[in-house]
């Protein structure tokens, strides 16, 4: 910790350096010194030209009561002899430095060179004691500026010397500390940079004999101490560091044996992983092939039956409906393995931006049409909220057929409504906003609505509420799976026998790689 601190030998034989501590304390002694030596004298010095200027202002206090009765019986008389007496003995007043007597305007008497100050300069007016009347003038000036320059120049006199005075004391202070102290802190310092080794001896200063114990000799104790303990701590350190390293590497070889018996059982446990994943994958689509073939084999049923009616029929009104049953569970058949196949994954759409407006009346539009080909109910009206401009990339068909499976349910849900109160005013609801960086697409029916019971499972694959016949419980469920291919979400809320409304939010710029 010593290494950029310490003091070489070469640098303790120097008398001056200009980092030591030495001419850091005559610094600080010659500034302390000569502050105080300034602050005492200026205190001195003003004290004095106080009592000195209160001695010359006094004058006007001398003249004033003194000379002025006497000035006016003079000129009164006009005495002029005994009046310039008079002047000549007030003008060798101390400190007077100019006189002027005026009197009927014209001067009397002058002596001196005049230049006045507010302070050295005052005038007094003589009158007559019995009439009162203004006789003259005396104009008196002191020699305020001679007291001032004798002030100042005592002031850099005593300045000088005692400035002398303090060099020469700070200068053997500067010796003596640098004697008695910090020869002996260089020492200490090359012994701590120097002798770090187990072997290293005591510091010891070499000091003349001196009686008692004074702070240097407590620091070379402490030092000793410090070192001593110190040496008996690094010997502890390593037999504990050689202990750790015993503890660790025992450490190390029970968790190595640890781990691979963790490595064994981890394969293990994926292996018997991998074996109940084939399981229930084998289960789920045997689940899978059940249902889908259950809800394949009713329109077939119907298919193959009306079929051989069909050839066995010569009525052609009787042949018309056979044919359109036909075509009706032929759709169904179709769009069950459509289904499936969005479900599976095999789909060719492409992401592509796309007015959501126009898909949004397009899905409503080709559902009405497929809905009138098999003569089901068709709402009589619909109500559009559209937003402005909504445009956002996305899956067309794939988008088309996720509609158009919520507004068939929709309206679906408002036919059974209508069958079952005559005086129901269906309304059916699609709008389109843009919230943050989603769009959001909303389909609400004030149709049967969906039980609370339900929940989230309306989105399970072949669960329908539909009857026999009229649905294999797949559209929410493909339209569920859309929503996440374009990373957005399908929600719902409902009130059964009330309303219920669908809401898909799709981003608008982030797009996904095509599945």
């Amino acid at each position: 910790m010593f290494d950029k601190c310490y003091v070489t030998p070469r640098d303790s034989k120097r008398w001056f350096r200009t980092n030591s501590l030495s001419l850091k304390l005559l610094i600080a002694t010659w500034a302390v010194s000569s502050f105080a030596t300034l602050i005492l004298t200026a205190f001195q010095l003003i004290m004095d030209y106080q009592r000195d200027f209160d001695k010359l202002q006094n004058n006007f206090t001398i003249i004033k009561n003194s000379y002025l009765d006497s000035m006016a019986e003079h000129l009164w008389s006009y005495d002029t002899r005994l009046l310039e007496i008079q002047l000549d003995g007030l003008g060798r007043l101390q400190g007077v430095s100019y006189l002027r007597l005026v009197a009927d305007n014209k001067t009397i008497y002058e002596t001196g060179k005049s230049d006045p100050t507010e302070e050295s300069h005052k005038r007094f007016d003589i009158y007559h004691k019995n009439t009162n009347e203004i006789l003259g003038a005396l104009d008196v000036e002191l020699d305020i500026k001679s007291l001032r320059e004798k002030y100042f120049q005592e002031a850099i006199w005593i300045f000088i010397r005692q400035a002398a005075k303090t060099a020469v004391v700070v200068f053997f202070l500067y010796f003596i500390f640098n004697r008695i102290l910090v020869v002996h802190i260089q020492h200490i310092a090359r012994y701590l940079a120097e002798n770090r080794g187990r072997d290293a001896k005591d510091l010891e200063l070499k000091r003349r004999a001196h009686k008692g114990q004074d702070e240097l000799d407590v620091l070379v104790e402490s030092i000793n101490q410090f070192r001593s303990e110190l040496l008996e701590a690094n010997q502890k350190l390593e037999s504990l560091n050689q202990a750790l390293e015993q503890k660790v590497a025992e450490r190390t070889r029970q968790l190595t044996t640890k781990n691979e018996s963790l490595e064994k059982a981890m394969m293990q446990i994926k292996r018997m992983q991998a074996t109940l994943v084939a399981q229930e994958r084998l289960a789920s689509l045997g689940s899978l092939t059940a249902s889908v073939a259950h809800e394949i084999r009713n329109p077939l049923n119907f298919v193959l039956n009306f079929s051989e009616l069909l050839t066995d029929s010569e009525n052609l009104e009787e042949i018309k409906e056979i044919s359109r049953v036909i075509l009706k569970h032929s759709q169904r058949i179709d769009q069950i393995v459509r289904s499936m196949q969005i479900l599976s994954g095999y789909d060719s759409d492409v992401l592509e931006v796309a007015d959501i407006n126009e898909i949004v009346k397009k899905s409503y539009q080709d559902t009405v049409s497929t809905r009138s080909l098999g003569s089901s109910y068709v709402p009589p009206k619909v109500t559009y909220r559209l937003g402005e401009s909504v445009k956002a990339p996305v899956y067309t068909t794939s988008l088309l057929r996720a509609l158009s499976n919520i507004v068939d349910n929709a309206i679906h849900a408002l036919e059974k409504k209508v069958r079952a109160n005559k005086n129901f005013e269906p309304e059916l609801i699609l709008s389109t906003a843009v919230r943050g960086d989603m769009v959001e697409i909303t389909i609400r029916d004030n149709g049967v609505g969906i039980p609370t019971i339900l929940g989230e499972k309306i989105f399970d694959p072949f669960l329908t509420t539909k009857s026999a016949g009229e649905g294999a419980g797949l559209g929410l469920t493909v339209a569920f799976n859309i929503a996440q291919k374009h990373g957005g979400t399908l929600k719902y809320n409902s009130e059964f026998g009330q309303w219920t409304e669908f809401s898909m939010s799709l981003p608008l710029t982030h797009e996904r790689p095509n599945s």
